[in-house]
């Protein structure tokens, strides 16, 4: 029986979505989509769209909620509403879950609807996934990834061709990789957020005060830095980190420099890339574009697969002396 589904936003991550899921083969159909202005011209049907959330969220004929909105608040109602109403809920807004990882680790528990949100972390990596399942039998001892498309495109573009942080920066809103408003990127706190939600499904562990956390921005280091790391064959990258040591799990994301040899150098322009290390399978490297409305939406769209296949994220188990942790 094919199921319907109610599409929160219509930016660029759900027109991804959108036009992912028209091409695909999965037995689901978007029957209403709530954005801000219903009056605001589109290139879909008018009908589609309300700006009423409750008649997505009370129509008992819809099964899915996908909620791609940009807005942190409104994620946290949409979300938490879906799962009381018993509907299957996907999101991609990576603060919302952050800040509240606590929470999403009750709801996971309590709630009989999944909460899915792949699409959250690494754009177009299946990562959450391959945590859940490949290695959920193995102790995890350390993640190493660059996560934000728009930080490593904008390095990149310093390192290869000699830009300015502010060059560089504008090229990369003229190619839609980074926002008008570029703090949450350049900042670290966008791939803080993200290695946050890693760290839960990796170590079974919630963060609850982001702010204690150690978190740098690429603007710290001076243009000249870079010049000397090119000379030495080195390259600096915006790095999340997240390690458990003596028991204790640190997270941070800050520049670093980097060889040849580390598994992160040869990550360039929007991609993202992440290393796990298993005390099984040694390290593994996994990498996709990070930025860009068709990736992310592909995440969306495997999202909705696993929902769709009654896939759930579960508790992390005991695994080499670690504790139990939802």
């Amino acid at each position: 029986m094919s199921k319907s589904i109610g599409l929160f936003g219509f930016g660029e991550v759900a027109r991804g979505f959108y036009q992912a899921l028209q091409s695909s083969q999965l037995d689901a159909s978007i029957k209403k989509i709530c954005i801000k202005d219903a009056a605001k011209p589109r290139d879909l049907d008018q009908s589609f769209f309300t700006s009423d959330p409750t008649v997505l969220l009370n129509d008992p004929d819809i099964d899915i909620i996908v909620e791609l909105t940009d807005d942190t608040e409104i994620s946290y109602e949409v979300v938490k509403q879906a799962l009381t109403n018993g509907k299957a809920t996907i999101s991609a807004n990576k603060k919302m879950i952050a800040e509240n990882i606590s929470e999403v680790s009750h709801w996971h528990q309590t709630y009989s609807a999944p909460f899915i949100y792949e699409a959250s972390v690494g754009g177009s990596i299946p990562i959450l996934q391959n945590l859940e399942q490949f290695f959920k039998q193995q102790e995890i001892h350390e993640i190493r990834a660059i996560l934000n498309g728009s930080t490593n495109y904008i390095l990149t573009q310093m390192q290869k061709n000699g830009l300015s942080l502010d060059e560089a920066l504008i090229l990369a809103q003229e190619k839609g990789f980074a926002e008008s408003d570029p703090e949450q990127d350049i900042s670290g706190r966008d791939a803080l957020y993200k290695i946050i939600i890693l760290s839960y499904h990796a170590f079974g562990e919630t963060i609850g005060n982001l702010d204690q956390l150690r978190v740098e921005s690429i603007t710290n280091m001076e243009d000249h830095f870079y010049d000397l790391a090119k000379a030495q064959g080195l390259k600096i990258k915006s790095i999340a980190t997240a390690k458990r040591k003596n028991g204790k799990l640190s997270v941070k994301v800050q520049p670093e420099l980097i060889s040849q040899d580390d598994e992160l150098f040869g990550i360039e322009h929007e991609n993202n890339a992440i290393v796990i290390d298993g005390n099984l399978s040694g390290k593994q490297v996994y990498t996709g574009k990070g930025a860009g409305s068709l990736p992310t939406g592909a995440a969306v769209l495997n999202d909705l697969s696993l929902v769709l296949s009654g896939f759930r994220y579960g508790a992390r188990k005991s695994i080499g002396g670690l504790k139990k942790s939802a």
